[in-house]
């Protein structure tokens, strides 16, 4: 009785181990990590579109904070409030020591050479939305420097004497305008540099002569 016990119960343990050491098959391997989403292709970047270039050119400023402009090299200026709205283009066409001087009237030039300056100006109609409907081109907007720096400290001297009305150009031009012509300063140095600001502000275009 004994023995049918012990050969009973060693069957069970039998059974118990091999049901123990049994594991379940494992799933087949997918290949994938469970519950993570597809990881998604980042998005290719557009190529960029270059800014379209300025019909005003590359803007150089030199070391006084002006924009370096060259002979025959367009400018131009905004309106009030609006600044990317053009309001006039300029240029300076020629430069020109000691011109001829044609008012039948003028002085000796006060720092020893006259510098007639010719431009071009047009303005846009856009320009009558201005607070300030006009552009001045004064020479009393205007410094020269000599080649080393040195700025003179009265560029218009007797030049207002040296040419007449009808070459001069006009010094307030309205919207809608096209018009030509000299601005003469009084210079002491035969090669340099002229600046305009327009309004006496403090930086604005220069030309080297």
């Amino acid at each position: 009785m004994f023995r049918k016990s012990l050969a009973a119960s060693g069957v069970a343990l039998a059974a118990f181990a091999f049901a123990a050491c049994s594991a379940p098959s494992p799933a087949a391997d997918t290949g994938k990590t469970p519950d993570t989403a597809p990881v998604e292709s980042a998005p290719t970047p557009e190529a960029s579109t270059p800014a379209p270039e300025s019909e005003f050119g590359e803007k150089v400023l030199s070391t006084r904070g002006n924009m370096i402009k060259q002979i025959g090299q367009l400018a131009g200026t905004g309106i009030s409030g609006d600044p990317d709205t053009i309001g006039s283009r300029f240029v300076v066409t020629d430069i020109v020591l000691d011109p001829v001087c044609d008012s039948g009237w003028s002085d000796t030039p006060a720092n020893g050479h006259y510098l007639a300056l010719h431009i071009n100006v047009e303005t846009t109609p856009e320009l009558a939305q201005s607070d300030n409907p006009e552009v001045w081109f004064s020479p009393y907007d205007w410094q020269s420097y000599d080649p080393h720096g040195k700025r003179l400290n009265d560029p218009v001297g007797n030049a207002w004497s040296c040419m007449s009305e009808a070459a001069t150009l006009p010094s307030s031009v309205g919207p809608g305008q096209s018009v030509s012509g000299y601005i003469v300063l009084d210079v002491a140095a035969t090669t340099g540099t002229v600046v305009m600001t327009l309004g006496g502000g403090p930086t604005g275009w220069e030309w080297d002569y």
